[in-house]
């Protein structure tokens, strides 16, 4: 038996087929792109300076039962690393056109695993006495996931490069 050494679908094929996927291209440009990464982008480098800089307070909202907040500690600093890192390459994914459907949709998968490894972890013990915080929090997550998703459906009608950062798009005539 013999495997072929050669991949099946390059990523060039996969990128064009998940762009595929979405909205025609034709139609014209989405111009809230640059609103969804925004929002985006800052929830979770809040929620990294957040976990990295005041890991005990996120502790403290978690969890009461002191030694679960030293695994939890760890696990939240760990999270707040691996955020950042999520960070950089969904930026450069998408400011540089590396591929932005592949990595928003390998994002998409991160953030949904990872909310729902989060209800039955991370806020197991916060869901018992749900406050506003929480669940103002949640609903940022599921709304960032939601973007997330409505980013990889319109990854074939991302804005021009220099139109990436720009927030006030949605202002711009479109020719």
């Amino acid at each position: 038996m013999s495997y072929e050494k050669e991949t099946s679908v390059t990523s060039a094929e996969l990128e064009a087929l998940i762009q595929g996927w979405g909205a025609s291209p034709e139609k014209s440009i989405d111009q809230f792109y640059p609103l969804r990464f925004w929002y985006i982008f800052f929830l979770a480098l809040f929620y990294s300076i957040w976990l990295l800089f005041a890991n005990d307070s996120a502790v403290q909202r978690m969890t009461t039962d002191a030694t679960d907040s030293v695994r939890m500690g760890r696990f939240l600093y760990f999270r707040g690393w691996f955020i950042l890192c999520i960070i950089v390459l969904g930026s450069y994914a998408y400011f540089k056109n590396w591929y932005p459907a592949i990595v928003m949709s390998a994002l998409f998968l991160m953030a949904c695993v990872n909310l729902v490894f989060d209800l039955f972890n991370v806020y197991a013990a916060a869901l018992s006495q749900p406050t506003p915080q929480l669940t103002l929090m949640i609903l940022a997550r599921i709304i960032a996931i939601t973007f997330l998703y409505l980013c990889v459906k319109n990854s074939s009608r991302l804005p021009n490069l220099g139109d990436r950062a720009n927030l006030l798009l949605i202002f711009k005539r479109t020719q």
